[in-house]
């Protein structure tokens, strides 16, 4: 007995896919709109100003609030211990501050790549074992 169930879900979304997505008479127009809001007038757009030290500080203590706002009051005073709102800013933003080093900025990357690339193609983490 042969069980279709998986195969069917993945002919529907395969059908939906190129009925949506690829539609030859939708595509030319939405690859031309996305060039258009990437490229305007054809051309590159300005390069974007660094923000400066203390907009650097501000951003990333924004960041670690909502973190913190994110996170449920019964998880955050479980895991830290603490209700004080304004401890636990600061030490979600001295956990961030880990990710302003380059050398752990690389390894991540590298390893987010790794992994991406092993869930496509399977077989390269068999060889890459086998050495």
């Amino acid at each position: 007995m042969v069980f279709l169930g998986a195969y069917i879900p993945y002919r529907l979304i395969s059908a939906q896919m190129h009925e949506k997505l690829l539609n030859p008479a939708l595509l030319p127009p939405l690859l031309q709109a996305i060039r258009s809001a990437t490229f305007p007038d054809n051309a590159l757009a300005p390069p974007r100003v660094p923000p400066t030290s203390d907009e650097v500080v501000q951003i990333k203590r924004e960041c670690a609030k909502a973190i913190v706002r994110a996170v449920p009051q019964a998880v955050r005073a479980c895991y830290f211990a603490t209700e004080d709102e304004e401890r636990i800013v600061e030490d979600v933003d001295a956990t961030l501050a880990l990710f302003g080093d380059q050398y752990i900025n690389k390894h991540l990357v590298i390893a987010i790549v790794e992994l991406v690339v092993v869930r496509l193609f399977p077989e390269l983490a068999e060889e890459s074992a086998a050495l």
